[in-house]
């Protein structure tokens, strides 16, 4: 009879099924879990890995009075599983066993009939076998629940999901990288292996196709890729071959679609990325294309529709980047005269096909070239079937000189949208049509000068868009009388661009453009940054424009001049950077960047109380290099995060390997920028590195610039709170050197600031007044003190006077790496302060030490008192009556003298939470003393003392 709870069940299941084209692992469960009521089947299996799944079935069919006869001939192999399971399903008592066995399998008893269930996610297969007892009946019971699970198990069994989970285990298997994309829900996903390769943190999100293309292929390959991944989503799978963005790395992806919606749209494509061994031809073009890349630095663009390289010298072609209709009509390696004239023949539309063989051709290239001229040509060209406008131009190689030219890069770009020629407000021509005019004017002797408006954003900001259009618009119209003869065109917003073939006495023309500009009538002064690149060597107007930005870049640092020719210098630096950025995966992972320590000092013991982690990165190629150059460049381009992971992993190693010695460990603090909060969560990244390393969290202390606190108020308010609700001290970095210091210390909850160098390098009387109010006010609010850059004694007797209560700076040492760190520590004699000490000396340092008040700290380990600090004005009462006060510090130590056992009875009780008040007489001077105790620990308490001289009372 056939159990109806059942047959419910599995109708249900199977319907969900086919309406989701999914099954859930608890759906799973729950109907095995419903198996197991209805028809006593019982657990007895659960696989913990894939051996230990086979190994439990091959022993169960061999152990002892259970001896199981496997049927024979259905071992399946990987090829054709799915066949061999489907005609498995059909026989009467099958036995199946798959080479894949996963996680989280398990086999159910029924009987004598067993089944192992093989799970990734969803079932899988079925392995089932029977006992050899001939005797052995089957129920009519049996038989249906076998049949009813051959009928669950079949369409998940043959369904290209399941195929798809099974590739996707293979694929983990053998460590491919992966990616999941969701069209509809607008997410790509990354496997850990992919994130690694690339250098991506976990957090890291895109939201299509088109971004994983864009962020991971070679941008001359995007294209194919694309239409892989549409045939993929259309019919189901698609394989493409493609190299890595900037990676010499071939690679293959597969692409297929995982799950689809209830109307069959794809809405999960995993693409699985697999390296492959490129043929020697591949290789040897790849081997030219970056060659190429190193030669004609920015001419590569994912802007080029077309890219070929050419070997004047063989007129020869290879072509680097085409549209994939074009590349079926091209030899990928041609001569390069015939390989243009079958692409005019093919591709540009009539009436333009004899110009453009006439222009591009290796003869008329060389000789432009030789008159140091880029040879470039607009012509109409059939692109996918539409008609649209390409500007051709081909650009000098590095190798060979200028009369001998002997490479040189041919790129093509759609400018059918760019006709426009003239900027709709001011009159001046666009980018495309300055660029183009430019070219055809350029000489020897030009300029290019690139103009930017000082702060446009607030000028608009204050009075309006309406006047910032005015304002441009004026602009204009005085480059238009300064440069009657010059090309002039406006790129965007407030930056002009100028190309003066005939420069002559050009600071006269920027001298009488600032003058006019103080004239106009214009609603508050403006002023304009000029950078300037004089042609000393035939370069394309786009790279004269680039570095007459750099230039133009390099003046908004200075204060006074408003202007700033082009050196080789700023291109050096500008390649520098270009070479941290490339080479900064390199440098993690060989160690060239190594983490510095300095040491922070308490001022009022001398200890050593912490130390700030530093990075300094010492490359085989550049030598040492200064944080200057790679912190703000990696914090503009957001790579900073990198760097700072990096920090967080070695010095939490530097503290566990110091432990496990027997060695000392004070904490360290680590930096964070705005960037880090962006691109990864500085909180589980140190809490990981924390519990991985089995480390207090007191050891380590965040630090936060002041700069990174301007963007994302809210965002970085939160994370402070969660840092120090989950045990860390955050402290607020360069304190004073912004404008709203005052500001983040009412919005934010740091536990110290760090008061900013700036003081120390300017020490006159005006930064000790600010510093000291800095002070006062943070122990007003709670919050602890430390002063960067100390340099002399008369700095740290200012800072100790006043009250701050760390010191840093080239005073104690510069920045070492560890080894160095602790043996000039050593050396000097300098003690580390002991966890218990340093809870004491916290407290210690929130007292107002620089009041009007006079004020000394005095401390008691229970024996004696040692005299610590006095204030100035304690000190001034002092010089009034030296010989009192070295009277009573020394009394107080005297157990045996009234006044000893009188201070040390105003101490016990000062240690029990008493203020203490006692009036003191000695050589007819009355002095009244306040006794309190700050701060008490195992070791002695802290005694502030207050004295005041009250003779004149009596």
């Amino acid at each position: 009879m056939v159990n109806l709870k059942l047959q419910n069940a599995v109708e249900d299941f199977q319907r969900s099924y086919l309406r989701n084209g999914e099954i859930a692992d608890q759906q799973v469960v729950a109907l095995l879990d419903l198996f197991k009521e209805e028809l006593d089947l019982a657990m007895i299996y659960v696989c913990e890995n894939a051996a230990e799944g086979k190994q439990f079935l091959y022993q169960y069919c061999s152990s002892g009075d259970k001896q199981i006869a496997m049927h024979r001939g259905l071992l399946i192999d990987e090829n054709d599983e799915f066949d061999r399971l489907k005609e498995a399903v059909n026989k009467e008592n099958p036995l199946v066993l798959t080479n894949e066995l996963a996680t989280g399998d398990f086999a159910l008893k029924s009987g004598n009939l067993f089944y192992a269930f093989i799970s990734v996610g969803l079932l899988q297969g079925i392995v089932s076998f029977e006992a050899k007892e001939k005797s052995h009946a089957w129920s009519q019971e049996e038989k249906e629940s076998q049949a009813v699970l051959a009928r669950i198990l079949w369409p998940l069994i043959c369904s290209d999901q399941v195929k798809a989970q099974s590739r996707i285990l293979n694929a983990k298997v053998k460590g491919s990288s992966l990616a999941w994309i969701y069209p509809k829900v607008k997410t790509v996903f990354f496997s850990k292996n992919l994130r690694d390769y690339f250098g991506l943190n976990k957090y890291y999100r895109l939201k299509s196709a088109a971004d994983f293309c864009q962020n991971f292929i070679a941008y001359y390959e995007q294209e194919k890729v694309l239409l892989a991944y549409q045939e993929a989503v259309e019919k189901g799978t698609a394989r493409v071959a493609c190299h890595a963005f900037q990676d010499p790395d071939k690679f293959e992806v597969s692409f297929f679609v995982n799950r689809r919606g209830v109307k069959g749209e794809a809405e999960q494509v995993v693409a699985i990325l697999e390296n492959v061994q490129p043929s020697s031809t591949e290789q040897q073009e790849r081997t030219l294309r970056l060659e190429a890349y190193r030669e004609f630095q920015g001419v590569f663009s994912r802007d080029n529709l077309f890219e070929l390289f050419i070997d004047l010298e063989k007129k020869q072609a290879t072509i680097f980047k085409a549209p994939l209709a074009w590349q079926k009509g091209l030899n990928q390696e041609a001569d390069f005269d015939q390989l243009m004239r079958f692409f005019a023949i093919d591709q540009v539309l009539p009436g333009s096909q004899q110009q453009f063989v006439n222009s591009i051709n290796a003869d008329h290239i060389k000789q432009a070239l030789q008159k140091k001229r880029n040879a470039f040509l607009t012509a109409h060209v059939n692109v996918d079937g539409k008609k649209r406008l390409l500007e051709f131009e081909v650009i000098q190689g590095q190798t060979g000189n200028y009369d001998e030219p002997q490479t040189a890069i041919m790129v093509a770009k759609d400018v059918t949208d760019k006709v426009s020629r003239y900027d709709s407000l001011t009159g001046l021509l666009n980018m495309h049509h300055f660029l183009l005019e430019s070219r055809q004017r350029q000489e020897p002797q030009g300029q290019l000068l690139v103009m930017n408006i000082d702060n446009f954003k607030l000028y608009n900001m204050q009075h309006g868009l309406e006047q910032g259009d005015q304002c441009l618009v004026k602009i204009a119209d005085l480059l238009k009388g300064l440069y009657p003869n010059a090309t002039l065109g406006r790129f965007s917003s407030d930056n002009f661009y100028v190309y003066d073939p005939e420069p002559g006495d050009w600071k006269l023309k920027l001298i009488k453009l600032q003058e006019q500009l103080k004239k106009e009538a214009l609603t508050s002064p403006i002023r304009i940054r000029v950078g300037i690149y004089n042609y000393d060597e035939p370069i394309s107007v786009a790279l004269a424009c680039d570095r007459a930005k750099i230039a133009c870049d390099r003046a908004k640092e200075f204060a006074e001049q408003a202007w700033c020719l082009y050196t080789p210098k700023m291109q050096e630096q500008e390649e520098l950077k270009q070479y941290l950025i490339n080479h900064l995966d390199e440098a993690i992972e060989r160690h060239y960047l190594q983490v510095y320590y300095q040491p922070v000092i308490r001022t009022l013991t001398g200890r050593l109380c912490s130390a700030e982690a530093l990075i300094r990165w010492i490359d085989p190629d550049k030598g040492m290099l200064s944080p200057g150059d790679f912190i703000p460049l990696f914090e503009e381009k957001n790579l900073s995060y990198k760097v700072d992971r990096y920090v967080i992993q070695e010095v939490t190693k530097l503290l566990r390997d110091r432990i496990e010695n027997g060695q000392t460990v004070v904490p360290v603090s680590i930096n964070f920028s705005r960037a880090d909060f962006q691109m990864m969560n500085p909180l589980e990244e140190l809490n990981q590195a924390i519990r991985k390393k089995h480390l207090r969290r007191s050891l380590i202390h965040v630090e936060i610039t002041e700069s990174a606190l301007a963007k994302d108020v809210e965002g970085l308010k939160n994370s402070i709170h969660d840092f120090r609700q989950a045990g860390y001290q955050v402290w607020m970095d360069d304190f004073g050197s912004g404008y709203s210091s005052l500001n983040y210390l009412k919005n934010f909850e740091f536990d110290e600031i760090k008061l900013d160098m700036i003081f120390m390098r300017n020490f006159d009387e005006a930064s000790k007044t600010i510093l000291k109010a800095c002070v006062r006010m943070a122990k007003a609010l709670g919050i602890h003190t430390l002063a960067e850059g100390v340099e002399n004694k008369e700095q740290l007797d200012f800072l100790r006077e006043i009250g701050c209560e760390r010191i840093q700076g080239f005073y104690y040492s510069r920045p070492l790496p560890s080894n160095d760190f602790f043996k000039m520590v050593a050396e000097k004699g300098i003690e580390a302060e002991e966890r218990e000490q340093s809870k004491f000396y916290q407290e210690v340092g929130l007292v107002d030490l620089a009041g009007d008040q006079p004020l000394g700290l005095l401390f008691d380990d229970g024996q004696k008192f040692k005299r610590i600090f006095v204030n100035a004005e304690f000190q001034k009462e002092i010089d009034r009556s030296p010989e009192i006060y070295e009277w009573l510090f020394q009394e107080g130590n005297d157990l045996k003298s009234s006044f000893g056992q009188k201070f040390r009875e105003l101490a016990e009780r000062a240690r029990q939470g008493e203020s203490s008040l006692a009036d003191i007489q000695q050589k007819g001077q009355f002095l009244r003393l306040q006794v309190d105790s700050i701060a008490k620990g195992d070791f002695g308490q802290m005694l502030q003392i207050n004295a005041w001289d009250i003779t004149a009372q009596f």
